[in-house]
């Protein structure tokens, strides 16, 4: 378990200011933000490695604030690696392990080290030197070396930023089965919301230095809590606007109100009147070629500008008098026959969309 309570972290000019998050035994967390928020800082601070201001840091109930990195029982990947270039990747694996607590006996020490090659496909480079190996061979050594000493928690730095996207999607799945395996608790640093959606059990949102939103990948993804968040974890057209009450006497909290902005007028179910972003998931936008009766009270008439496949979807980049992104199954697109220059109808029922 790690928890963090009101951490203040400055480094030159910067503040990381009011981190509070709890990652539960067993869990896989993963801080993600843009280049410049203090995820990095953030890790360092966990590990020991950067003075707090405010604020502590419990591992598994006890507060390592004032304990040092080898003190707190944790294993760190750094984003490039930091192997021993005089080793073999034999003796880089095996290398944190006597000098680690409880430290295990030669035999013990063998049998680790074959253990985690074996699980990590490694087993073939035990004896060679780490130079010359490539970016997914030395970032499996690099997590086989922080898993060696058995930590009950593992920090990661962005491990996959130097590797290319093929090697990327296996070492995930290596990752986390690892992690199933070894039943340590996680927290990584990514810029990447993909690697939150495949790996993570929680995932927090870093901006300026702060946490701007926490909670599963889903409900990050499905309810982002500003047009921030949503813009960087991609869930899809942002668009800031006004909201107005439409008449009605309905008296709940929640009201039919009108959206304007970005040159369209949307049918919405909102909390409040006054300047909001929309936003609106792709897969939420239903496309047909003509119009049609149906229960969505926004029907938008527009071209496709272009299409965009990824894998069985397809985005459909739409002009509806302002860019707007559609997706559909790549089939439905080949039956449509979608391309360039075809008039397209996109409903949008108002409760699909997310006020900000």
């Amino acid at each position: 378990m790690i928890r963090l309570d009101s951490l203040h972290v400055r480094v030159g000019n910067f503040d990381l200011r009011d981190i509070s998050l709890e990652v539960p035994p067993g869990g896989y967390a993963l801080i993600i933000g843009p280049t410049g928020s203090g995820k990095t800082t953030l890790l360092e601070a966990v590990a020991g490695h950067a003075r707090l201001q405010a604020g502590r840091v419990f591992m598994h109930n006890d507060d390592v604030t004032g304990l040092p990195p080898e003190r707190r029982g944790l294993g760190f990947v750094y984003q490039q690696y930091h192997l021993f270039p005089h080793l073999s990747v034999r003796d880089n694996i095996g290398y944190g392990i006597a000098r680690s607590k409880g430290a295990v006996d030669g035999a013990g020490r063998a049998q680790r080290v074959l253990e985690l090659a074996d699980m990590l496909a490694i087993t073939a480079l035990l004896d060679r030197p780490v130079q010359g190996l490539s970016g997914g061979e030395q970032q499996r050594v690099a997590l086989a070396r922080a898993l060696a000493p058995k930590p009950s928690i593992l920090l990661l730095d962005e491990p996959f930023a130097a590797v290319d996207a093929a090697t990327r999607q296996v070492l995930r799945r290596e990752l986390r089965g690892l992690h199933e395996r070894e039943g340590i608790t996680t927290l990584q640093v990514t810029h990447d919301f993909d690697e939150a959606l495949r790996l993570g059990d929680l995932v927090a949102v870093l901006s300026e230095g702060r946490i701007a939103q926490s909670g599963t990948p889903e409900q990050v993804f499905r309810y982002p809590n500003s047009a921030f968040v949503a813009r960087f974890v991609g869930t899809g057209n942002v668009i800031a606007g006004v909201v107005e009450r439409t008449p009605s006497d309905d008296r709940e909290l929640a009201f039919r109100g009108r959206f304007r902005g970005g040159g369209l007028t949307l049918d919405v179910v909102a909390e409040r009147e006054g300047p909001m972003h929309a936003v609106i998931r792709p897969e939420d936008i239903v496309l047909s070629l003509s119009p049609h009766p149906d229960s969505a009270r926004n029907h938008l008439e527009g071209t496709v500008a272009r299409l965009e496949r990824v894998g069985p979807i397809t985005l459909v980049h739409l002009d509806v008098g302002r860019p707007l992104i559609a997706s559909v199954t790549t089939t439905s697109s080949e039956e449509m026959a979608l391309h360039p220059g075809v008039r397209v109808v996109g409903s949008l029922k108002a409760t699909a969309i997310l006020l900000v």
